[in-house]
């Protein structure tokens, strides 16, 4: 009877010390089980994050390295990095005034801006590329997100090579008046390669261009080829040929003419038209602004030198 009993309470005590063991024991476990899940699904949602903050940052940057690919090809790399900087707002803002959604690859044939891809500035220039390259970049990122505004919208940030020593205003050349391009000094281009250039044109090609175009007397085209007006920046305004107004625009598309700042020389066999400057003459001139950088002067100071009244904002 007292074997039994003494049996009984063993295993009573065994039973008693053995159960919250085996029930700890299942707590553990299933806590290391859920805590190895909670940490696998926070590693995951960690990495969901990191992916989802890439990825907005490869979506700023397609646009970006869109701008990298416009100042690889709308500037001479040897340019300074201040002129290199306002070239990079000056094409962003164009951009950005023109495309509807920035985190899209960008069609840059549709923009209307010189722009080459990271292959063509491999070509341009070889084993220069990852200096050249790093230098284009750097100025293009450290103006990220900035654009010139308006009344706090973007303005048609129009640009061109060289002036003829004073910008154009904006109703000259396309006719409609834009209240932040006006003319404004800018004499350092004379300072420019090519400032002044004569460009040739043959009588004979003279007379079947614009008697093709404008169906005028070919015996009379070169005898009464003249220039009329000028603008107050002295860039050509229209041309007068057998009594009709010509614009000037028109006359230096159709031979080919570095600027509508140009005088005219008549031989026995040409037109000689002297330019000064090149491009449209309105906005930002490229050289210009370099010729201001060398002088000391930072992006912002060249971007308001050009655009009158503008404001520089960050839109990302």
């Amino acid at each position: 009877m007292l074997k039994n009993l003494l049996v009984y309470f063993s295993y009573m005590i065994s039973i008693v010390f053995l159960i919250p063991s085996i029930v700890v024991y299942i707590n553990a476990s299933g806590f290391k089980e859920n805590q190895e899940e909670k940490e696998e699904i926070i590693d995951k949602i960690e990495l969901v994050e990191q992916d989802e903050i890439k990825n907005k940052d490869v979506k700023n940057n397609v646009f970006e390295d869109y701008i990298v690919g416009v100042v690889g090809a709308e500037m001479p790399i040897s340019f300074e990095t201040e002129a290199l900087k306002a070239q990079a707002v000056a094409a962003r803002t164009y951009a950005y005034k023109r495309v509807d959604d920035i985190n899209k690859p960008v069609d840059y044939k549709s923009i209307g801006q010189a722009y080459n891809s990271v292959e063509q500035m491999k070509q341009k220039w070889g084993s220069n590329f990852d200096t050249y390259y790093n230098k284009v970049k750097d100025a293009v990122y450290s103006t990220k997100g900035e654009i010139m505004t308006y009344n706090n919208e973007p303005i048609e940030a129009v640009f061109h090579s060289t002036s003829a020593g004073q910008t154009e205003v904006s109703e000259n050349i396309w006719g409609k008046s834009l209240p932040y391009i006006k003319s404004v000094d800018s004499k350092v281009d004379e300072k420019a390669p090519n400032f002044v250039y004569t460009t040739s044109i043959p009588n004979s090609q003279i007379v079947d261009k614009i008697n093709k175009e404008y169906g005028l007397d070919k015996n009379k085209i070169i005898e009464t080829f003249q220039i009329g007006k000028r603008s107050d920046a002295g860039y050509v305004l229209n041309v007068s040929i057998c009594g009709k107004n010509i614009s000037a625009r028109e006359i230096r598309t159709l031979f080919g003419l570095r600027s509508t700042n140009f005088t005219i020389n008549k031989t026995k066999n040409s037109i000689d038209f002297t330019t000064k400057g090149y491009g449209h003459g309105a906005g930002m001139s490229q050289y210009g602004a370099n010729f201001m950088a060398q002088e000391g002067k930072t992006y912002q100071e060249i971007l308001m030198h050009y655009y009158d009244g503008i404001s520089l904002q960050k839109v990302y």
